[in-house]
């Protein structure tokens, strides 16, 4: 047995030096994390993400305002349709008409419900304001336009920076059925009347340029994102339709 001492011994050193190498191994493994290079990647690839999904947020949240906002100016035309063809009365105005006032002094921020009522006797100016005719219980007063505060029934303002950017117009084809805007262009718009009076169901649509009353066939409000970016449209026919969608 003496014999296999020594042996035994330098089997016990082996087994004792490869178990430390293994545990060492194994330590030096576990202690092993990222290097700055590699944290500094991750950093950028969760920022760049991070960014993206904001942005994208941002811009639906942009996209649903402008949408909303679009919807809401719809919804007051349609209200004032709504208003003229039950011929609604406004203070001790019988049979009145009614509309939606835009122009240019209120910079975008503002537009206007009016009860056509003034002046209490009717003015059809020259054919473009029809319908404002008739005696007694018929009899019906304005003139297709707003004129002053006492026909105003409620004022409308835009905030979080959307506005209307531009609102346009298309002459009759027998004036030449030219596009006319407020932001740019030849003869530009002041104001844009756009009523309804019962019995008729079609819209009366009236620009004015320099104090020129202009007859016409559509009109376009343009709603506009704080930036400019996004723009929707509500758009008005002759015919009565009330829509909204792309700018023309």
């Amino acid at each position: 047995m003496e014999s296999f001492t020594p042996f035994l011994d330098t089997v016990n050193r082996l087994r004792a030096r490869v178990r430390g190498g293994f545990l060492r191994r194994q330590s030096s493994l576990l202690l092993k994390g990222f290097t700055i290079v590699e944290m500094l990647v991750s950093v950028g690839i969760i920022l760049i993400i991070t960014s993206i999904v904001l942005l994208g947020q941002n811009n639906f949240n942009r996209n649903l305002v402008l949408m909303d906002t679009t919807y809401t100016i719809a919804s007051t035309v349609r209200q004032a349709q709504s208003l003229g063809l039950a011929s609604r009365k406004f203070g001790s105005t019988q049979n009145s008409g009614y509309g939606v006032y835009f122009y240019t002094a209120a910079s975008g921020s503002s537009y206007l419900l009016f009860a056509d009522t003034l002046p209490s006797t009717a003015n059809t100016r020259a054919g473009k304001c029809p319908g404002r005719a008739g005696t007694g219980l018929e009899a019906k007063s304005g003139n297709c336009t707003y004129d002053s505060a006492p026909e105003q029934v409620t004022s409308y303002t835009l905030n979080r920076g959307f506005k209307i950017s531009n609102f346009c117009g298309v002459e009759l084809p027998a004036a030449g059925g030219a596009r006319r805007c407020s932001g740019s262009g030849v003869n530009p718009i002041d104001a844009l009347h756009i009523s309804f009076l019962r019995p008729s169901t079609q819209t009366t649509i009236l620009g004015v340029s320099s104090g020129t009353i202009i007859e016409m066939v559509s009109a376009d409000i343009h709603i506009s994102s704080p930036d400019g970016t996004y723009e929707r449209c509500v758009n008005i026919s002759k015919v009565g339709q009330v829509s909204v969608g792309v700018c023309p």
